[in-house]
């Protein structure tokens, strides 16, 4: 019965349980996080955005569940998108090398937004909300048969551009 055990609030099945592996207090990281979650992807077992929630300050990391964000609806979204030094991390044909980025700002950049979900649920967020075409986005390399998930994706940027944890 032990194997069936689930842990709060992550529930994650007890021989995969990632609890011992997180930090006792959160991470202070100089960026911000807003992770734009299909709705889909709160239901599944084996999801990260809960573990990366649970690593970092609750005013660093925020995160949206939904299909469709407007300005109407997410005045606060909105006014992130529309900041110069907002990245999201979306590989679509906009996309440009990372290392343009580091060398346009030394500070860059302040909020980093993830659509988290499937490349299908991703593509169809990002199309559907023109907010989401508003900030850069940066090309970060692709680990095997070019798929990232949305953890490793965001390690290799803040591993690249200048967000600090202190």
């Amino acid at each position: 019965m032990d194997d069936f055990f689930f842990f709060l609030p992550f529930s994650r099945p007890q021989k995969v349980c990632l609890c011992p592996f997180l930090p006792l207090h959160p991470l202070h990281i100089s960026t911000h996080l807003y992770i734009i979650q299909h709705p889909a992807e709160e239901s599944k077992v084996l999801r990260t955005v809960p573990l990366l929630a649970a690593c970092l300050p609750q005013d660093k990391c925020k995160v949206k569940t939904g299909r469709r964000f407007s300005e109407e609806r997410d005045p606060e979204l909105s006014n992130v998108c529309r900041k110069s030094d907002t990245l999201i991390l979306y590989p679509g044909a906009e996309a440009a090398n990372l290392e343009e980025f580091i060398l346009d700002s030394p500070t860059y950049p302040s909020t980093i937004i993830i659509i988290d979900g499937t490349w299908s649920q991703a593509k169809d967020i990002f199309y559907k909300n023109s907010l989401f075409r508003l900030p850069k986005q940066p090309r970060v390399s692709a680990d095997v048969e070019g798929c990232l998930s949305s953890t490793v994706c965001l390690t290799s940027l803040t591993q690249s551009v200048h967000v600090y944890v202190y």
